[in-house]
């Protein structure tokens, strides 16, 4: 998805975090972890690009899915299946759910949406294939 429709679809979500909890940091939690777990994107630029700072150059890439390897390290079933467990077997408060509702419907209109194998959010997976983009993006459907 593109940022304007994370940023929507966040909105959306985090209005009803909102209106579940009564409590304005849990949606805001929500809200950023929904739009801002793209900013690993920026981790896989600077690893396969090196560092920069033109704008232009880092979105267009990102958009375009042009990058070598993908490494996309929060963008991982492993990281959210830790997250939910830690939510249930030890007592967070509701800032953390917010958190995980946040990064998780991100994660799944993302897998709705993009055009990505079926593993493709696997961290393991990715690491038994290199990051190789081949292994995550369907080609096919770009």
């Amino acid at each position: 998805m593109k940022p304007k429709q994370h940023i929507i679809a966040s909105g959306i979500i985090s209005y009803m975090v909102y209106m579940v909890t009564n409590s304005p940091l849990s949606a805001l939690a929500s809200f950023l972890a929904g739009v801002l777990l793209d900013l690993d994107h920026l981790i896989d630029y600077y690893l396969n690009y090196g560092l920069t700072y033109k704008i232009k150059e880092i979105y267009k890439a990102i958009e375009e899915l042009q990058l070598p390897k993908v490494y996309v390290f929060l963008h991982s079933y492993e990281v959210l299946v830790v997250l939910w467990g830690l939510i249930f077997l030890v007592p967070l408060n509701h800032v953390y759910f917010a958190i995980a509702i946040g990064m998780t419907q991100h994660m799944f209109f993302d897998q709705l949406c993009n055009p990505l194998k079926p593993k493709a959010y696997f961290l393991i997976y990715r690491i038994a294939n290199g990051f190789e983009r081949e292994h995550f993006i369907e080609d096919s459907k770009l």
